[in-house]
C-alpha cells in the first residue's frame, strides 16, 4: 500500500493503523497534521512520534551489521496474524541513518491500515 504514496498520504494512513486521531491542514501553502491534543504530528521526523507508532503497531526494527558495505535499514511485521511485509531503506550515509529509519517505520505502519473496499 505504502507504494507510490506521498508523505501526506502515508501520514494519515499510519495514524489511520495506530487508531491516532488527526486533522488534516491545508492553508493552499503547504499541508500539515495535527493530533487530538493540537499538536503537530509528524512521525517522519518526529523521533518519538516515530517510535510509538512502531511499539503500537509492533514494528520490529533491524539495522545491517557495521561490516557491511551496503547500509540500510529495514522496518517489519513478522505475520503472525497476518502476512509479514519488509520495509527496506538504503542509508546513503550514516548522518541520514535515523531519517531512513523513521521512512521505514512510516511505510511499514501505513501498509497496517485497513484497506478501503471497492
Amino acid at each position: 500500500m505504502s507504494a507510490g504514496m506521498t508523505i501526506d498520504q502515508m501520514i494519515e494512513a499510519a495514524a489511520k493503523a495506530a487508531g491516532v486521531p488527526i486533522r488534516r491542514i491545508d492553508d493552499g501553502w503547504e499541508v500539515s497534521f495535527v493530533d487530538s491534543y493540537g499538536e503537530a504530528y509528524e512521525p517522519n521526523i518526529d523521533m518519538a512520534q516515530s517510535f510509538w507508532l512502531a511499539a503500537a503497531l509492533r514494528i520490529s526494527v533491524e539495522h545491517n551489521h557495521p561490516a557491511d558495505n551496503h547500509p540500510w535499514v529495514c522496518a517489519s511485521v513478522d505475520g503472525y496474524v497476518g502476512p509479514g511485509q519488509q520495509f527496506v531503506e538504503d542509508v546513503p550515509g550514516e548522518s541520514q541513518r535515523a531519517d531512513r529509519m523513521r521512512l521505514a517505520i512510516l511505510r511499514c505502519a501505513a501498509d497496517q491500515a485497513p484497506k478501503e473496499q471497492a
